[in-house]
This record gives structure tokens, C-alpha cells and sequence, in this order.
């Protein structure tokens, strides 16, 4: 389920680099939990949402589902060694930014955004690129969620983080590494991994036992999330013994003892779709029953920041 493997850089995690990481959402450290565990002295991590989107599915209030999610990321990270100087937490409602995009869905292709979304959009964006920017400063390797096509608030995340290490780097005439990390696409098909037709390098990151351990408990740290953790413990399950048709079968320990991630082209067109065919972005992202689209949404924020 992924490209051919090269190694990666010896340099990249040299002992005096320093690190920042960029997700979305609290629990997407969970997959890079290995990584995390290993560079905790010397790394920065930021979550761009509240992790409030899924509170009317548990019934919950989403400023108290918001609270339950910051104290289980608290927990998680304390568990692979981070203090709270070495967390961001920027809140930004994953409600609030689902609406901002069914407002975009809801403006026909042929219509210019209104005054006021265009304020909504510049806002978002601005206000995290405020709170990242100084740990990306500070960092060696800068690293976020891959450019997908499979959830709309990792591509954004990743798609902010890149503007500001373009920003940086021309700044200061000096490229900063920028590396990115598989979640996943086409509705969980391709998990955690890069897909077949992923264009550019692949590396992997071999978890020592003691890692694969912390990573774990991190995963059970997030109590709120176990229904998730669950399928996705069985859906890896399902292609080990896929796998296994190939002589080739692997356990969920097996999965998660190695992270992969890969290089970030600094040319990479933002203004076109992940997939570059839109079919295949966001399947089933329908908020409110509006059908959200890389064209409708994410693609009218990239136009609105770039011109």
C-alpha cells in the first residue's frame, strides 16, 4: 500500500535539531505517537481545532467535549515526555470551521465570495499562522499532516503550515526541511500510509520496543476516542490477514511499529486538488448535507490567500 522506500537523510533527527510539529486535531499525534516519543526534548507540537466536532455525536456540549479532548492530549503528550511549554493549543472550533465551509459550498462556482467570508477565511488563516509561526521559527524540521485529500481540516492545516514555511524561508533565504505525514485517503482505504500513486520520496521510522509501549498507552490515554481507535485497531487487522494472501501478514504491532512520512515539494500547487480529481477528495464529507468538495471549500480558501 505504499511507494518503494528510501532512507532518510542521515541529519534529520542529528541530536541538535529542533522540531515542530502541526496537526489538525487531537489525536492525530496518536499515529507519529513513536516519533514524538523519541524527539520529546527537543520538539514543539500544535493542534489548529478544539477537537469539538464530534461532540453531538457523543451528546456532549461542545465546550465541555473540548475540555475532555484538551485534557486527553495533555495526558497523551505527558506520556511521551512533553511539558505544557511544548504544546499549542489554538482552539479553533471544528464546528465553526465546518460552517465557514458549507457557507463556501453554498456559493455557486460562477459567484464571487462575499466581503464577509473572505474576512472569515483571512481570519482563520491569519490567526494560525500567528500562533504557529514562532514555533516553526524555532524549529530545525518542520513537519504536519500530508496533503491528502482525505479529511478537509488535515489538507488545511498542512496547507497553513506551508504558506508560513514559504514565508520563513524566503525570509531568511534558507530552506527549511518540511516533511509531511500520511493519515489517510479515500475514506480510511489507504491508512496511515502512502498511497500507490504518491509522487515523490517515502521513508519509514522503526519504533524501538520501549516507543511502541508509550505509544500505546498514548492511544489508551484518549478515552473518548476508543470507539475510533477501535475500528481503526480492526480495519488494520482485516489487511494484515489481506496481506497475509501475499505471504506477506502483519498484526496492528506490526503496523504501528513503523512511521512513515516524506518529503513536502516546495512547488506544490495548493490551488489544485490533492487527487486532482476532486471525486476522490473528502468522500462522504457532507456537513449538514451539504457535499463539501476540495472546489467548493479548501480550493476558495488556497484562491482567497494566494490571489
Amino acid at each position: 500500500m505504499s511507494p518503494g522506500f528510501v532512507p532518510y537523510p542521515e541529519e534529520l533527527f542529528a541530536a541538535g535539531n529542533r522540531h515542530a510539529f502541526i496537526f489538525a486535531h487531537q489525536d492525530d499525534d496518536l499515529p507519529y505517537a513513536g516519533m514524538l516519543a523519541r524527539l520529546h526534548e527537543r520538539a514543539e507540537v500544535a493542534w489548529m481545532t478544539n477537537g469539538d466536532g464530534l461532540a453531538p455525536h457523543a451528546g456532549m456540549d461542545p465546550q465541555e467535549y473540548a475540555r475532555l479532548r484538551y485534557h486527553e492530549c495533555v495526558a497523551a503528550m505527558s506520556i511521551l515526555g512533553y511539558q505544557l511549554p511544548q504544546l499549542t493549543f489554538m482552539g479553533h472550533s471544528e464546528l465553526d470551521i465546518y460552517q465557514l465551509l458549507i457557507d463556501l459550498a453554498r456559493v455557486p462556482a460562477d459567484r464571487a465570495l462575499t466581503l464577509p467570508l473572505r474576512n472569515r477565511i483571512r481570519h482563520l488563516v491569519g490567526s494560525v499562522e500567528e500562533a504557529i509561526r514562532p514555533r516553526i521559527e524555532k524549529a530545525d524540521v518542520v513537519w504536519a499532516l500530508a496533503w491528502q485529500g482525505g479529511h478537509v481540516e488535515h489538507d488545511l492545516s498542512h496547507y497553513i503550515t506551508a504558506r508560513v514555511v514559504r514565508q520563513l524561508s524566503i525570509a531568511g533565504g534558507v530552506k527549511i526541511p518540511f516533511y509531511e505525514l500520511p493519515a489517510y485517503e479515500i475514506f480510511f482505504l489507504v491508512p496511515l500510509r502512502f498511497a500507490p500513486w504518491h509522487k515523490g520520496e517515502a521513508h519509514r521510522f522503526f519504533l524501538t520496543p520501549e516507543e511502541l509501549q508509550l505509544k500505546e498507552a498514548a492511544f489508551a490515554a484518549y478515552e473518548s476516542q476508543v470507539e475510533i481507535t477501535h475500528a481503526f485497531k480492526h480495519l488494520i487487522r482485516v489487511y494484515g490477514i489481506i496481506s497475509a494472501l501475499r505471504l506477506k501478514p502483519f498484526g496492528f504491532k506490526k503496523f504501528a511499529g513503523q512511521e512513515h512520512f516524506g518529503p513536502v515539494f516546495p512547488d506544490r500547487d495548493y490551488k489544485v486538488s490533492p487527487h486532482r480529481r476532486p471525486l476522490f477528495d473528502y468522500i462522504l464529507e457532507d456537513y449538514k448535507k451539504v457535499r463539501i468538495t476540495f472546489a467548493n471549500s479548501l480550493g476558495r480558501i488556497v484562491e482567497e490567500m494566494e490571489g
